[in-house]
């Protein structure tokens, strides 16, 4: 597969991004400037410099691509739309190039997840200091579902660096949940790689934890 990356400057972008080549598929990733994308420079994939806030840009890392992935995020807990407004351009990119399929990483925690979940801790910090992350959130995966795409959403539970990339659980978006919710960076990768190519996820909203 010819694969677009948007979000491929943080970590888990960028191990999606070292999965993908390893794996014989060929990456275009719209990345921050240079300074911001440490690790990158090793990887053998084409990258288009900026960000999915630019049109240009983003027509630019989906040209001539198969299908799209999407890593984007922010830690801004003040108001925002960083996230949806980024996505909106992404799925206009998708749209006017002709790409149908298109997988994004949520969080686990949006839309009917919340419920189900039993940490009381996460949920209290999801309904305050990090409200505006997940209001965001909500906006973006409403975009996602609206549109034209052949899309599937992945809602991954608290990330951590360490892990095996094939020890993860996949459950329906409304749960049942473990307790305790956590997943390596690296299985998202992983998950994220696989359902690209899984007709079976198209038009799903999926979460990831191990």
């Amino acid at each position: 597969m010819k694969i677009a990356v948007f979000g491929g400057s943080g970590k888990t972008g960028q191990l999606f991004i070292k999965a993908a080549l390893e794996a014989g598929h060929t990456v275009r990733a719209l990345v921050r400037p240079p300074a911001a994308r440490d690790g990158l420079s090793e990887l053998s994939a084409h990258w288009i410099e900026g960000n999915a806030q630019d049109g240009d840009a983003v027509r630019a890392t989906l040209e001539d691509q198969d299908c799209a992935i999407s890593f984007l995020g922010n830690f801004n807990r003040k108001p925002n739309t960083e996230v949806s407004d980024a996505s909106k351009n992404v799925l206009k990119g998708l749209a006017d190039a002709g790409i149908k399929r298109f997988v994004v990483i949520s969080t686990i925690g949006t839309g009917d997840s919340f419920k189900p979940m039993k940490s009381l801790p996460f949920k209290l910090i999801i309904k305050t200091v990090a409200r505006n992350i997940w209001i965001d959130r909500e906006r973006q995966e409403a975009l996602v579902k609206a549109s034209t795409s052949d899309w599937t959403i992945i809602r991954p539970a608290g990330l951590r660096d360490e892990g095996d990339p094939s020890a993860y659980q996949i459950s329906p978006s409304n749960g049942p949940f473990p307790k305790v919710l956590t997943t390596p960076r690296a299985a998202v990768a992983a998950f994220g790689l696989a359902a690209l190519g899984d007709a079976t996820l198209i038009g799903k909203t999926v979460c990831q934890f191990s």
